[in-house]
């Protein structure tokens, strides 16, 4: 998408500007170049010539006011009438996952959640603020992210080798960690996959992997670590100070991995771990960042200084509007786990990290006119309102996950869904 190039006239180009920034709220100011045409042609198929030869660049140019040479000169050159180069681009957008509508429709349909329209998650988000609302909504489903299985087999794919590839279950009877078995069985060498409570007894200095889908604020993943690390009647095996670990994690934040690093160098210091022997791997576009320098705020759902912008005025705008719904929803973690504002699920399950007001319904929200509607959530997972409780004793007492409670990750308990969100991953 940045190589797209928009050669147009001054005349009606603010129109043009404010249907896609509707479109893409505001996203396609900083992905789509473009140049203004005068009544000079000559000059015109110069402009058009020299985008046209940048790397990459598509290009999309006013009929009337380019000459036939263009097209005929460079094959990336369109030239087209007014109508029909903003129905390209237009096009452009919801290929590239600009546009907030299509992106949603697409990133819900890899889930097997109950979701409702785009359009209608938005219209509740007016109901609250109706100056911002709306663009405050767009700009959340802007960066909607959904991973299904072949985007985490691709997280998981092309690593060095190890002596074992290891996954955890956890007490929670419908995990959503199980499913990342099936994504791993597909991908790595089935004779050396297992469980890590059934971990067989290992070799002095073998090397082992252990995979996460999730790693938002770094608590279950330092959790993990240490239980492996720890010897008890639950497992069959644990690890020693030989032993290699290389905890790879498909989605990890910044928050995150200075929290497992912290607790590593603990460990390590207490004599249980060798000082660079376990190491927390990810894939490129990773950590992502909590708190970023460019807003001063906390949560990924407020690092992007062109979507606060497209809110509105006051940057702060988006983050308070998702927090005063959010406490009606999950009042102890309105922003998700940790404030960590996420806008990314996965297919199995939806992190407690995520914004509330993504995967929690059925509350009552105040309007901006003093009265309650139910809130819909975008993606509904009954996982949230009728979770199994933990299994009773299946971690040992002094392991360091039986910390989580009897209410466990999932809904747990028969949790109700005013509670705070559940989540199948680690966090």
């Amino acid at each position: 998408m940045p190589g797209l190039c928009v050669a147009i006239p001054h005349e009606g180009a603010e129109r043009l500007f404010k249907q896609w920034d509707e479109r893409t709220a505001g996203g396609w100011r900083s992905r789509v170049r473009v140049e203004y045409l005068t009544a000079d042609k000559e000059a015109n198929d110069g402009i058009v010539g020299d985008l046209a030869k940048g790397h990459g660049n598509r290009v999309l140019a006013s009929h009337h006011l380019t000459s036939v040479a263009c097209s005929r000169l460079y094959r990336n050159v369109q030239r087209l009438q007014a109508h029909r180069l903003s129905e390209e681009v237009l096009r452009s957008f919801e290929a590239d996952g600009l546009d907030w509508r299509s992106r949603a429709a697409r990133e819900c349909a890899k889930t097997p959640f109950k979701c409702i329209s785009a359009e209608e998650w938005v219209r509740q988000f007016e109901l609250v603020d109706p100056a911002n609302g709306r663009r405050a909504g767009a700009a959340l489903l802007a960066q909607f992210r959904i991973l299904a299985a072949p985007e985490l087999a691709e997280c998981f794919s092309n690593l060095p080798d190890v002596d074992l590839h290891a996954t955890f279950y956890g007490a929670d009877p419908h995990s959503g960690d199980l499913a990342l078995v099936h994504v791993l069985s597909a991908r790595v060498n089935n004779a050396k996959l297992g469980e890590c409570t059934k971990l067989p007894k290992l070799k002095p200095a073998a090397k082992v992997r252990l995979y996460c889908d999730g790693s938002w604020s770094g608590g279950e993943t330092h959790r993990r670590i240490s239980c492996l690390f720890t010897s008890c009647v639950k497992k069959a095996s644990s690890l020693t100070v030989s032993n290699s670990l290389d905890v790879h994690v498909a989605v990890i934040t910044d928050a995150a991995k200075a929290t497992i690093d912290a607790k590593l160098a603990d460990l390590a210091s207490s004599g249980r771990i060798t000082k660079g022997k376990v190491k927390v791997t990810f894939p490129p576009g990773n950590p992502l960042t909590v708190a970023g320098v460019y807003t001063g705020q906390k949560g990924l759902a407020f690092q992007d200084v062109r979507l606060l912008e497209y809110v509105g005025e006051d940057p702060y705008l988006l983050k308070r509007l998702c927090k005063r719904i959010g406490e009606q929803l999950a009042k102890d973690k309105a922003l998700g786990t940790n404030d960590i504002a996420s806008c990314i699920g996965f297919s199995h399950s939806l992190p407690g990290a995520m914004l509330p007001l993504f995967a929690l319904g059925g509350k009552k929200v105040t309007g901006a006119d003093g009265r309650t509607f139910v809130w819909k959530s975008l993606l509904h997972s009954e996982h949230f309102s009728s979770g199994a409780p933990d299994q009773a004793g299946y971690h040992c007492e002094e392991c360091p996950l039986a910390d989580r409670g009897q209410a466990g990750a999932g809904a747990g308990a028969g949790a109700a869904p005013s509670q705070s969100p559940a989540s199948t991953d680690a966090t």
